[in-house]
C-alpha cells in the first residue's frame, strides 16, 4: 500500500484555513482518496493544557509553552498522524510546526524555534493562507465575542511576518496562497499544489 501524503494549513486567526481544510479534504475524497482532518492543538490532555494557556486559564513561561507544543505534536504524531499514513490515508493538518515557529516568535527566538521543530516530519505540502493581520482582526471581531491571547493585531503582524520569512527561508516546503479573496478562489491555489502532489496537470494557476 502506497504511504498517504500529509498536507498541513497554516495560517493567522481568522485567515479561513479551517475552511479550505474542509474544501481539501472533499476535494481528496472525491477523487477516491480517503482523507482525515486533524488539528494542532490536539484536544487530548496536552492540547487541553495548551489551551487553557492561551485563553489565559493560567499562566506559563512562554519556553515551557513551547515544550508542552512539542509534546502534543510528538503524541499527535505517533497516535494518529503516522499510523493513517501507513494506512495509505492522507492527513490535513490545520496548524503544525510552522504555526509553532510562527507565533511562538512573539517572545522567542525563531532560530531556537526551528530547531525544536527539526525532530518532527515535515509535511509533503504547507500552505501559507497569507490574509492581512488588519483583515484578520476584522474577521474575527465580526465572529467571536472573547478574544484569545494571540488575536490582537500588533501581534498578529508579527506572526504574519514570521511566516513570511519562514517560507522565504523554506520555498520548497511552504507555498503562499492569497487568502483575502472568496473562499473558492482561495481553494483553486491550493488545489493547484494539490494536484502536483498527485501528479495531475492543472491548468489553474498557483
Amino acid at each position: 500500500m502506497n504511504r498517504g501524503k500529509f498536507i498541513a494549513i497554516e495560517g493567522l486567526d481568522g485567515s479561513g484555513s479551517t475552511t479550505q481544510i474542509a474544501m481539501v479534504v472533499d476535494y481528496l475524497r472525491a477523487r477516491g482518496i480517503s482523507a482525515l482532518s486533524t488539528k494542532e492543538p490536539t484536544d487530548n490532555v496536552i492540547g487541553g493544557l495548551i489551551r487553557g494557556a492561551l485563553t489565559g486559564v493560567y499562566k506559563l513561561p512562554d519556553v515551557s509553552l513551547q515544550f508542552l507544543f512539542s509534546a502534543d505534536r510528538g503524541h499527535h504524531l505517533s497516535r494518529l498522524v503516522e499510523p493513517v499514513l501507513q494506512n495509505g490515508r492522507w492527513v490535513v493538518c490545520d496548524r503544525y510546526i510552522w504555526s509553532t515557529i510562527a507565533f511562538g516568535s512573539l517572545a522567542l527566538d525563531k532560530s531556537w524555534l526551528c530547531e525544536m521543530q527539526k525532530y518532527f516530519r515535515v509535511p509533503d505540502l504547507s500552505i501559507f493562507v497569507e490574509v492581512s493581520p488588519k483583515e484578520c482582526v476584522r474577521r474575527i471581531k465580526e465572529d467571536r465575542f472573547d478574544v484569545e491571547l494571540f488575536e490582537e493585531e500588533k501581534k498578529l503582524r508579527k506572526v504574519w511576518a514570521t511566516y513570511r520569512w519562514l517560507a522565504a527561508r523554506y520555498p520548497k516546503q511552504i507555498k503562499i496562497v492569497d487568502g483575502n479573496r472568496q473562499k473558492e478562489e482561495v481553494f483553486k491555489n491550493i488545489a493547484y499544489y494539490i494536484n502536483k502532489l498527485l501528479e495531475i496537470k492543472s491548468n489553474e494557476q498557483k
